[in-house]
């Protein structure tokens, strides 16, 4: 009949079933809108000014692109991946499996391409439920992160995201135990994938001492397989990489090469012969060698004192000036290999922080050898043009992952931030460590600017220059809040980290600002 306002069962169910989303988030459901369910704020708070609040037994599902990210990063992954699992899994752990599927491994991907994160652990996953349940605690824990910011060490971390996070890996750790005297010999990558996953899991916590535990462990049992010879392949490749770069990070923070890969002092700093670059990976692989070996210079050469410099210093000197010779040739022949090349724009990123990565290893080397801290003022221009370079590739790729394994920008700015001896470029330091809140391996953003703020406003005081602090006073960026909204950097002291964690009292970066506190003090 014309006019009729009745409705079809059909028509009835499909308006019923557009007002609701079963996994939306809390505000929308308390304001009974329909959720678009995009991770980290939705459509509907974002537009209004809301607070988008996602239960934990509610986690966004991930089939689209979210806001923040530039479609180009986008990595295509293969569909209800979590379908191929061969056990029962909880809801939780689905969308968590989910977010890992379609924003974690695409955020670690965001610089670098990596077989590791594009196969191997995804593959695994689906088959091995101890990756699995590494995977998904991994995922809690970065969508903690990517809500509340990058916790602090020491920080209180009792929320519903890092006890699930945690009884996740408690899982994982069990099925692993039970199959500790397991013949498989699968189980040996198994067991490696998963210490991987682990360490990068406590390092987002902002828990060092069992990072550092994990990678131990992972060492020892990549030194037993590489003693047997059973360990090889591209996929073991990846592996071993994934492990050397995160133990030449922590190397920065006194973890020491007690446990390292089997190779001998000389043996690190005897690069292969290399020459013209066939690609981007082939380039980062050498300069990954390069990065190890001054790593491993300039932190060995902290530990020496003015006296153990000057008995061996001909020695000393003659590797010093090795590795300048490499990093120089390394930096020609990559350019030659750009002017050939045809890079898209995630390429020319990759290709800007090459350029960075390479040129940042030149100070830490050429100051290895220097106990005379007046010396240091003739680096000062050398600290400015790395900084210049920072500043450049944070204007000209906006895009900013929150974790990444790969070594960027940090590096650089630690050094200047804490180092260099003009008071202007480690404000500049600071400022660009603020601007961008974010993880490389074992280098954290927040942790390293709270530590410089401390110690540039210990050195002021301790040596009152009233025309530098007054400069510095209106240089210094506001303190950045750290995971929850009311904490700020005047509300957390380096003795709320050493408290739960010992093992930053050795670690140089603590031990110098320590000194610049006690000096003031005294």
């Amino acid at each position: 009949m014309m006019g009729s306002t009745q409705e079809t069962p059909q028509l009835k169910q499909r308006r019923a079933s557009s007002k609701k989303s079963r996994s939306g988030c809390r505000t929308c459901r308390v304001r009974h809108v329909k959720c678009d369910e995009t991770p980290g704020s939705c459509g509907n708070c974002t537009n209004t000014g809301r607070t988008c609040d996602y239960d934990l037994q509610r986690l966004p599902r991930l089939g689209r692109a979210t806001p923040q990210r530039n479609e180009r990063t986008q990595l295509v992954l293969p569909m209800k991946i979590a379908d191929g699992v061969r056990w029962a899994i909880t809801s939780d752990e689905r969308r968590c499996y989910s977010y890992f599927q379609h924003h974690t491994v695409p955020t670690l991907l965001e610089i670098f391409d990596s077989p590791l994160w594009q196969e191997l652990i995804l593959r695994a996953s689906i088959s091995e439920p101890a990756v699995y349940h590494a995977v998904v605690s991994l995922s809690a824990v970065h969508q903690d992160i990517e809500k509340y910011g990058m916790a602090l060490p020491g920080q209180d971390l009792q929320n519903d995201w890092h006890r699930f996070a945690l009884e996740q890996c408690g899982r994982s750790f069990s099925l692993l135990s039970q199959r500790h005297l397991s013949q498989d010999p699968r189980f040996r990558e198994i067991m490696l994938l998963c210490c991987l996953l682990f360490v990068i899991t406590q390092l987002l916590r902002g828990r060092y001492d069992e990072a550092f535990q994990h990678l131990l462990g992972g060492l020892k049992v990549l030194n037993e397989a590489r003693a047997t010879g059973r360990f090889e392949g591209p996929l073991a490749q990846c592996i071993m990489a994934a492990f050397r770069s995160l133990e030449t990070q922590s190397w920065e923070y006194g973890f020491r090469r007690d446990s390292s890969m089997g190779e001998r002092d000389d043996q690190a700093y005897s690069l292969r012969d290399f020459g013209d670059f066939g690609s981007l990976f082939e380039a980062r692989q050498v300069l990954d060698s390069l990065v190890r070996a001054a790593f491993c210079f300039s932190t060995q050469c902290k530990d020496l004192s003015e006296e153990d410099i000057l008995s061996d210093y001909g020695h000393l000197h003659q590797r010093q000036l090795h590795l300048l010779s490499q990093l120089s040739r390394f930096a020609d022949r990559f350019e030659l290999f750009c002017s050939r090349s045809k890079l898209n724009r995630k390429g020319q990123r990759a290709a800007d922080i090459v350029r960075l990565v390479c040129c940042s290893l030149d100070i830490p080397v050429k100051t290895a050898l220097i106990r005379d801290d007046s010396t240091l003022e003739y680096y000062i221009p050398e600290y400015e043009k790395q900084l210049t370079m920072v500043e450049g590739i944070l204007d000209k790729h906006p895009e900013r992952p929150s974790v990444t394994l790969d070594t960027s920008i940090l590096p650089p700015l630690y050094y200047a931030a804490m180092w260099c001896p003009d008071y202007s470029v480690r404000c500049r330091a600071i400022a660009a460590l603020q601007s961008w809140p974010h993880r490389e391996g074992a280098f954290d953003s927040n942790w390293i600017a709270f530590l410089a703020l401390q110690r540039i406003k210990a050195d002021l005081k301790a040596r009152p220059q009233p025309d530098v602090l007054a400069y510095v006073s209106s240089k210094l960026p506001n303190p950045n809040k750290s995971r929850q909204k009311s904490l700020v950097y005047d509300e957390f002291s380096i003795d709320d980290a050493l408290g739960s964690m010992k093992i930053m009292e050795s670690w140089p970066c603590v031990q110098i600002t320590k000194q610049s506190m006690a000096s003031e003090d005294s």
